[in-house]
C-alpha cells in the first residue's frame, strides 16, 4: 500500500465526503474543548499526531496550557509541547483530556491504561473529550470507498457478509492488530466501557448532529470522572 500523509487521509483528503467529515470533526473538537476549558486551564491531547488540533487551539486560546502526547508521529507545527510519557502529567492538573480518532486504534490493555490516566490527571471538575469513528450504518459505504481510493484497490477489506452486517449495525469481528484499521470498531462498546468509570455528560454526532447515529460518521463523548466509591 502506498504511503499517504495524515493530512491527505483526513482534512485534505481528495474524497470530498471524507474531507468534509474530518474538517467538521476538527471544528467540533475545537468548539467543545473551548467550551470545557476554563481560563488558564490545561488541555492534554492524547494521540496528538502532527499537531493540527493543538496548534490551532494554542493559536485560538493563548491563555491555556496545551500539551500533546504522540508516540508514533513527530510534531509538524512550531512551538508545540509534547510529553514523552503520560506519567509526566501531574495528577489532577488537567481541565480537558482529549483523544480524537485514537481509541479505535488501541489494544484493549492500552485502552484501560488510557482511561486510568484520564482518571489520574483530570481535575475534579475536568472533562474527558473523545471522538471515534462510527463504522456501522450507512457511513460504512463512503468510508469503504475512501479506503479503496487511498489504497488504489478494488477491495475495502470487508467481505460482503461483513458489509451487510455493518450496514445493519450488527457487530463484526476486529483484526488482532487495530493500529492501521477501523474495521469492526464499535463505538457502542466504548460507550459501555466509559460508563464504568465516567459519567457521560453528552453524546454528540458528526457531521449531521440532528440525524441518528447510523447516518453519521463520528461520535463525540463528553465525560466527567466519577468520584471513587467510599469504603
Amino acid at each position: 500500500m502506498r504511503i499517504v500523509s495524515y493530512a491527505a487521509q483526513t482534512v485534505d483528503s481528495p474524497n470530498p465526503l471524507a474531507r468534509f467529515a474530518h474538517r467538521s470533526r476538527i471544528r467540533l473538537a475545537l468548539r467543545y474543548t473551548n467550551q470545557l476549558c476554563r481560563d488558564r486551564g490545561t488541555v492534554v491531547d492524547f494521540g496528538a499526531g502532527p499537531g493540527l488540533f493543538i496548534s490551532t487551539l494554542k493559536s485560538d486560546r493563548p491563555d491555556i496550557n496545551v500539551i500533546g502526547f504522540e508516540p508514533f508521529m513527530k510534531p509538524e507545527y512550531p512551538g508545540l509541547h509534547y510529553v514523552e510519557t503520560m506519567a509526566s502529567v501531574a495528577p489532577g492538573s488537567v481541565q480537558v483530556f482529549t483523544a480524537f480518532e485514537v481509541c479505535e486504534h488501541l489494544y484493549a490493555h492500552e485502552l484501560q491504561v488510557f482511561l486510568a490516566d484520564a482518571q489520574r490527571i483530570l481535575a475534579p471538575d475536568g472533562a474527558l473529550l473523545i471522538s471515534v469513528p462510527i463504522m456501522y450504518g450507512l457511513a460504512i459505504l463512503p468510508k469503504s470507498l475512501n479506503w479503496m481510493m487511498r489504497a488504489r484497490s478494488l477491495s475495502a477489506g470487508y467481505s460482503l457478509k461483513d458489509t451487510a452486517s455493518s450496514l445493519l449495525g450488527r457487530p463484526i469481528g476486529r483484526p488482532e492488530n487495530p493500529r492501521n484499521t477501523h474495521q469492526g470498531f464499535d463505538f457502542r462498546e466504548l460507550r459501555t466501557l466509559l460508563q464504568g468509570g465516567f459519567s457521560i455528560e453528552r453524546t454528540l454526532l458528526s457531521p449531521i448532529g440532528a440525524a441518528p447515529w447510523w447516518l453519521n460518521s463520528q461520535v463525540f463523548f463528553i465525560c466527567r470522572p466519577q468520584p471513587p466509591l467510599q469504603a
